[in-house]
């Protein structure tokens, strides 16, 4: 008897867990980013803070680049579910025509209009307005896995997101993609912010470097510079850097990320 409830404890407690992993929300206080702010209290990680009273804002747009917002979950994991909440007040047509795509490395330098389909998995589309004050519950039509999860709106107006929730699984798999030194691209005379980059190091070649960040858990892009700069010419980011954003224009370094 004794060794049949410990059993069924056992169980209870593997089933609990498997449930309580699937209904945490992924993007809560996680690093968040849009194109821009509309106000200075309107940044995205307002979208992302469990409190549904104030939300994320950028500008219009009618640019080259669409709207957009993601988060970075810090991790890959499969993405099942994306709820987005629309404010209540006022201009709610605003939240429609968008697509909730899944990113295994740093979405930034490839937002644009008409992106090729290898670069992404798209989670969803919502082309309908969401109504004022409600959420949108979306589920992923096909297996998403990746650490970024990114909305981008094509109704050229302000994109207003009041909660952004994410749901999914912990991902320990092989990756879905396996960049070759021919998908590293870069931009020179720039380099991502060093404040989110792991220990810096020395290494022979830009290859070396890149190596390191393709083998680095949470690495997405990374600074290397020809010469060597204070004893190292590498640098891994383990956050997104939007070239536009969150660039630092310095001569001696290049940043490079991975572009299929």
């Amino acid at each position: 008897m004794w060794l049949r409830w410990i059993l069924f404890y056992l169980v209870c407690i593997s089933f609990q867990d498997l449930i309580i992993v699937g209904l945490e929300n992924l993007a809560l206080n996680k690093p968040a980013l849009q194109i821009n702010d509309y106000k200075t209290h309107h940044t995205a990680s307002v979208a992302v803070d469990g409190n549904a009273s104030f939300c994320s804002h950028t500008q219009s747009t009618t640019g080259p680049v669409p709207n957009w917002w993601m988060v970075d979950l810090e991790a890959n994991y499969k993405i099942t579910n994306v709820n987005v909440l629309n404010r209540g007040d006022c201009c709610v047509e605003r939240l429609q025509n968008f697509t909730i795509s899944v990113w295994e490395y740093d979405p930034g330098p490839h937002i644009k209009y008409n992106m090729t389909a290898n670069e992404f998995c798209i989670c969803a589309t919502q082309l309908t307005a969401v109504p004022g004050g409600q959420w949108a519950n979306l589920t992923c039509t096909k297996k998403c896995v990746g650490r970024f999860v990114l909305l981008m709106s094509y109704y050229n107006d302000h994109l207003t997101l009041c909660e952004v929730q994410v749901f999914g699984n912990p991902y320990s798999g092989c990756s879905a993609y396996l960049p070759l030194e021919k998908y590293i691209r870069k931009i020179e005379g720039k380099r991502a912010n060093p404040n989110c980059a792991f220990s810096p190091f020395q290494v022979s070649n830009e290859y070396e470097c890149s190596h390191q960040c393709l083998q680095t858990y949470k690495c997405v892009s990374f600074n290397y510079s020809p010469q060597i700069v204070n004893g190292v010419n590498c640098q891994l980011i383990k956050c997104f850097s939007h070239p536009v954003k969150a660039m630092i224009s310095d001569s001696n370094w290049n940043w490079r990320y991975i572009s299929l």
